[in-house]
Formats: structure tokens, sequence, C-alpha cells
């Protein structure tokens, strides 16, 4: 049985004709090159996850998302790499499995099995095939979709990974800004920060949950983490901006492609349509209206997409070229 070593360094880059352009000085944390195909955070939590699945006697793992998720890319590769059964139970259009692209395409190459259900049946489908990989000997673990506390506490080991950077380079950041869908990874920082002792603001972008929804589900995590970390909540710790979800989730804006335009053409940087590029459209907009006119080290944390991005034209999507 194989477990996660601890991952190397994402790469800490400094991004200057886009920190020109809105008039920071701007950094990225590279999580989109984390070493496991498609990187992004969930390829950096799946590992911890797995291996408490293994400490509790698990040898298969059960899944759900979207047909592009990349929880669930991540998950079927990581159970590939350990010799794992994997069952991913998505939703959206059941064609798609007939030539699967992006994330779904990784889906398939790993082995895992796909099920596609409407969003009423994911419970149910979930249930059976936990109890279809019981039925077949295996002792499956569902590898949660959204916040848990073991693939939060790889972000607050990131934390420390940036703070040693930070030192290495000698800058560090008075905000970090993320892109904030099921708060788990914005709030990983925010405890990983507080338990350094070091001073940065973490704001998460929302590209779904309105506030105080949004804001409340990042808090809850936060506060969990502080208990599995005998640290003090502190208060006003977690700030989430909801100004750009426009029609919701995998809904881009134009502020959206915008960003996805702006990042490739001045940096070589790839946001995708649903999360980083719907969180950088907001982020630019919060520098062009002088929000870190006061503080303007900045650094965004970059959690994926490339796949999203590919996949979304494949899918007939709109296209970010004007």
């Amino acid at each position: 049985m194989r477990t996660s070593a601890a991952p190397p360094a994402t790469p800490l880059v400094r991004l200057p004709r886009l920190g020109q352009e809105l008039g920071i000085d701007l950094w990225a944390k590279r999580d989109d090159l984390f070493p496991a195909p498609g990187g992004g955070n969930k390829a950096r939590r799946i590992g911890p996850i797995a291996d408490e699945a293994a400490q509790h006697g698990g040898n298969a793992l059960v899944a759900t998302g979207g047909l592009q998720s990349n929880h669930a890319r991540a998950v079927a590769l990581e159970a590939a790499r350990r010799g794992w059964p994997c069952t991913l139970v998505l939703h959206g259009d059941p064609a798609r499995l007939a030539q699967p692209t992006g994330n779904l395409l990784l889906d398939s190459l790993a082995g895992a099995q796909v099920r596609i259900v409407a969003p009423s049946e994911i419970a149910s489908a979930i249930g059976a095939a936990l109890q279809e990989l019981r039925d077949q000997g295996h002792t499956p673990w569902e590898a949660p979709v959204g916040y848990c506390l073991a693939g939060s506490m790889a972000y607050v080991e990131a934390a420390s990974e940036l703070a040693d950077q930070c030192r290495q380079v000698g800058w560090w950041p008075d905000a970090v800004v993320i892109t904030c869908a099921t708060g788990g990874t914005q709030a990983g920082l925010v405890a990983g920060f507080q338990r350094l002792g070091v001073q940065t603001r973490v704001i998460g972008i929302s590209i779904a949950r309105p506030n105080p929804r949004g804001a409340t589900i990042v808090q809850a995590a936060y506060e969990e983490l502080c208990a599995a970390l005998a640290m003090p909540c502190q208060p006003q710790a977690v700030e989430v901006c909801d100004e750009w979800i426009g029609d919701g989730y995998e809904r881009p804006t134009e502020a959206t492609f915008t960003a996805i335009r702006t990042a490739a053409m001045l940096e070589g940087l790839i946001l995708d349509p649903t999360y980083t590029g719907k969180a950088f459209g907001g982020f630019m907009e919060m520098a062009k209206r002088g929000d870190f006119a006061a503080t303007p080290s900045v650094l965004f944390w970059h959690t994926g997409g490339l796949l999203n991005l590919l996949a979304s034209g494949c899918a007939g999507g709109r296209s970010p070229l004007p």
C-alpha cells in the first residue's frame, strides 16, 4: 500500500506585466502545476484524503461531481495510483461519455467506473456504488467533494510551504486572493497562516455561493480546523467576496473572459471559465478600483483549471476568444 509523501513545492512566481496592468506587486502560487495530471487544489488535497481512507482500512474510492469535476479526476487518478477500484457518480449530459474530453477523459483513462445520473439521484447512486464495492470484497471510502478535515489540512501545510518560499525570495503578500467554491482550500490557508503567526488577508472570491452562505461555509470549516489544531478562532478571519458570481456556477461573465485573455496574453497564465477565470476577473476589478492601494503586495493562489478550459470549447460552451 502506497501513501502520500510530502509533495514538492509548487512554484511561486512574480507576474510583473499583470502587476503593472493592475498597479500592484503581483505574484502567483502555481498550484495549477501541482505534480499530478491536471494539477490544481483537488490534486493537492486528495493524497491526504486517500491516506485517511487507508488508515481506516479503505481500499476503494467513490466520488461525485459534474462531468468536468476536478475533484472526480483527482480521485480517479489517485485510486489508479494506489491500485484501488474507483466509481464516479457524475451529473451532466450522458452523451458526453461517447467522446469524453478534459477531466472526463482522464477519469476513463484511469479506469474509473463512471455513472451519470440526474442530480436528484446522486445520493442513492453513491449508496449503491458503495454497496456494490462492499459486495465485491472491498472497503470503499467516499471522498467528499466539498470540505473535509483531511483535505483542508493539506492547505494548512501549503501555507507553510508558501511561507518558506517567501522567506527565500524576501517577499510577503499583504493579501492572498483565491477562488472560493466549497471553501475548504481558503479555510485551510486562513488556519495555516494563523498557525504560523503571520499576517495576511485571505480573500476568497466566490464563483457560486452568495453571502451569507458562502462566508458561513468557510467560517465553519475554519472553526473545525482551529479545533483540530488546538487554536483559538480569530474574529472576522474569513473574507469572502460575492460580487462576481454572475448567473451562478459554471456561468462565466464578461469579466471572466477578459481575465482569461489578459492573463494568457500578458503572462502565459492559463485560467478557466468556471473557477480561476471568474475569480481572477473579480480580483482584477478589485485592483482597478483601488482595493489594494494601501496593501499592494498581492498573491493569487492559482488552483488549476486547464482541463476545464479545454473542455468548455469541446462541450459547445462559449469561447473566451474575442
